[in-house]
């Protein structure tokens, strides 16, 4: 093979190296990264939504990636404690710390929720929270539960306790624990009085470590809709996708809470209200649960 074959050999061979080069660049371009990610947001709502999915207008979905730390939380007898201070209402405790309680005579509740209006309001919580869930006669530590929704078909207020981890130079940031662990749902009859309730109470939350980055929602959504049995059925309305904690250890003098995606969902054909957990730092269906008082 004589010399000018050679270099036009090499000279082939190293503009196809440069060709790969660029692919290589181009594909970690930032430009390019994004236009993946968004392609791959497309195709995962469009999976969602031929299977007779609707997301909520309040429901967003992105790529973005937030962090939150992890939380120890202390074990604790707040409940069997402080029972004592109880009024008007019979009560028992499980082994596990948790309250059920029955009101002797239901609480009237001045708010607009009723046969006419299936809304809980912001002001309507407003009123039980000031009225109702701070007095002591009625609730231990009830004024801690801040997060709430309402579900027609339990006639049931959901309220959870938050882990509050806003500081002086960051926006205020709280955080809802969402798998019943910390949890107030109260039950109303046929009048909407509040005849009873289920409560389940965590103390003094701690952050544990450095924030961690978690999961985009979009990646949350995948985690879900990836799966053979994706736990999220065709006739479902998504009303809410937040992040959230969750208990992932639970032992004798401790507990560890990590953060997750919690997705709500409301099923069409049977009227009820359901949520799936995502652990946004795994990536992984960690806890699919009823929100019903049954």
């Amino acid at each position: 093979m004589d010399f000018k074959r050679i270099q036009i050999l090499l000279l082939v061979f190293f503009v196809m190296f440069d060709i790969y080069l660029f692919y290589l660049l181009s594909e970690k371009s930032p430009f390019n990264q994004t236009s993946h990610n968004a392609t791959a947001q497309v195709n995962t709502l469009q999976e969602i939504r031929s299977r007779g999915i609707v997301l909520s207008e309040r429901v967003h979905i992105n790529d973005e990636h937030p962090e939150l730390p992890i939380i120890k939380v202390d074990s604790n007898d707040e409940l069997k404690e402080a029972s004592e201070q109880l009024e008007n209402q019979s009560f028992s405790l499980t082994p596990e710390g948790v309250l059920t309680s029955q009101f002797t005579h239901p609480l009237d509740l001045d708010i607009s929720l009723g046969e006419d209006n299936k809304i809980l309001s912001q002001k309507d919580f407003t009123w039980i929270w000031e009225h109702i869930l701070s007095n002591p006669k009625y609730f231990i530590q009830g004024a801690k539960y801040l997060n709430h929704w309402y579900s027609p078909q339990d006639n049931m207020i959901s309220v959870r306790m938050v882990v509050d981890l806003s500081t002086e130079n960051s926006d205020n940031q709280v955080i809802p624990i969402s798998d019943g662990t910390a949890e107030l749902r109260l039950l109303l009859d046929d009048d909407y009085r509040l005849q009873s309730y289920i409560q389940s109470f965590q103390a003094n939350p701690r952050v544990l470590e450095a924030p961690k980055r978690l999961i985009s929602s979009h990646e949350a959504l995948e985690v879900i809709q990836n799966r053979i049995d994706t736990t999220l059925p065709n006739d479902s309305t998504i009303i809410s996708m937040s992040l959230s904690y969750y208990q992932s250890v639970n032992t004798q003098n401790f507990k560890i809470y990590t953060p997750a995606w919690e997705i709500i969902y409301f099923r069409r054909e049977s009227s009820q209200t359901q949520s799936i957990l995502v652990d946004a730092l795994r990536g992984k269906v960690v806890e699919v649960k009823s929100l019903t008082s049954n």
